[in-house]
């Protein structure tokens, strides 16, 4: 029994034996094939990665190419605009100089407008002194004219009636002929140079009235450039004819739900009173002692705005009816002044230009700063 088993085993054996020699066999077959594919996929990946990292390389060489031109671009960009912006403040600042010279060529136009427009004014007043000098002295010699051709009359008809004597009358008559023709040509010249002074004088008045208007339009400019540049400290524009608003905000109140209601009711105030103004409708005024216009305080509206509003609030309406009628403002049209804000009153030209003078130059220290 035992000896079965013992062959049995070695059957088994042996057949694992065979089997493993025809493994080892397949093994030994499929070994070099597959040696050679994993040789061949090493190299392939190989390769790959070499292709791989010649191509990073190259990327890489390309991509600090790229980093240096960009950087160097950006170097140039910021470069230009370094360059743009100190191109872009030196044509400020040669702007800001034409303006400066422009206010200065104003102001010496003013100073030149003003003197010639004082000569002018004296001027004027030694033409019109003179014209009634000449108008006196034509009125004197044509009365001394006439009384002496009478007295004349009057004694040749005494000398006629008189003397005995025949008189020779035609050439009496030729004697104050030639006189009243020399009289007449005196008359004529006094009369030519009165037709001369005229002209002088209205040529005078033309010429101010030119310098007036070069004025108005150089305070028209200034005022545009106020606009442009509002740097001035207490030179600005004041638009005419309107209620300030400022005496309606006035006062303060301990919380915040005072001074917003204080602030709501102010605002309504200030709406209804600038309605009010800009009514054409509404012309509070009336004819004063010296035959000027004045405001005319027993109007109804104005009893009730005098007994509503603070002192402040109606002279701020007050002012801004006076505005409107001095400048004869109709409608919603504004009119703009250049305005003193320090003595609260109409600023001169050489005011705004010596202000515009003064905020150019601080202006120009703090850019150096």
């Amino acid at each position: 029994m035992k000896i079965r088993e013992y062959e049995t085993v070695l059957a088994v054996c042996w057949e694992m034996g065979e089997m493993e020699n025809s493994i080892l066999s397949i093994y030994d077959d499929v070994l070099p094939a597959h040696t050679s594919d994993l040789q061949r996929v090493d190299e392939k990946i190989t390769a790959n990665c070499e292709k791989f990292l010649q191509d990073y390389k190259q990327r890489f060489l390309q991509t600090e190419a790229l980093c240096e031109s960009l950087q160097q671009r950006e170097f140039e960009i910021k470069k230009k605009e370094q360059k743009l912006l100190k191109d872009k403040r030196k044509l400020e600042l040669k702007k800001r100089a034409r303006e400066v010279s422009y206010c200065k060529q104003l102001v010496n136009e003013c100073y030149s407008s003003r003197k010639a427009a004082e000569g002018l004014k004296r001027e004027i007043d030694m033409l019109h002194k003179r014209r009634a000098e000449l108008e006196d002295k034509l009125e004197a010699e044509s009365f001394e004219v006439l009384q002496s051709e009478i007295m004349q009359l009057e004694m040749a008809i005494q000398v006629i009636e008189d003397d005995d004597e025949p008189i020779d009358l035609e050439e009496k008559l030729k004697n104050s002929q030639s006189n009243l023709i020399q009289k007449d040509e005196q008359l004529q010249e006094l009369k030519e140079q009165l037709q001369e002074l005229k002209d002088r004088v209205n040529t005078v008045c033309l010429a101010i009235q030119r310098k007036n208007d070069e004025m108005q339009d150089a305070r028209q400019e200034l005022i545009h450039g106020l606009e442009m540049y509002p740097y001035c400290s207490y030179v600005g524009i004041k638009t005419m004819g309107v209620v300030d608003s400022m005496p309606f905000y006035f006062g303060y109140h301990s919380t915040k739900k005072a001074r917003k209601e204080t602030k709501n009711n102010a605002t309504n105030v200030l709406v209804k009173c600038r309605k009010l103004v800009e009514d054409q409708n509404w012309h509070p005024f009336t004819v004063g002692s010296d035959e000027k216009e004045i405001i005319d305080e027993e109007n109804e509206e104005m009893v009730r705005l005098k007994a509503e509003c603070s002192e402040e609030q109606y002279h701020a309406v007050v002012t801004a009816l006076k505005e409107r009628n001095e400048y004869e403002i109709n409608g919603k049209h504004p009119v703009q002044e250049l305005w003193n804000y320090k003595e609260k009153r109409k600023a001169s030209l050489k005011e705004g230009i010596d202000c515009i003078l003064e905020a150019w130059k601080i202006h120009k220290q703090q850019h150096k700063m």
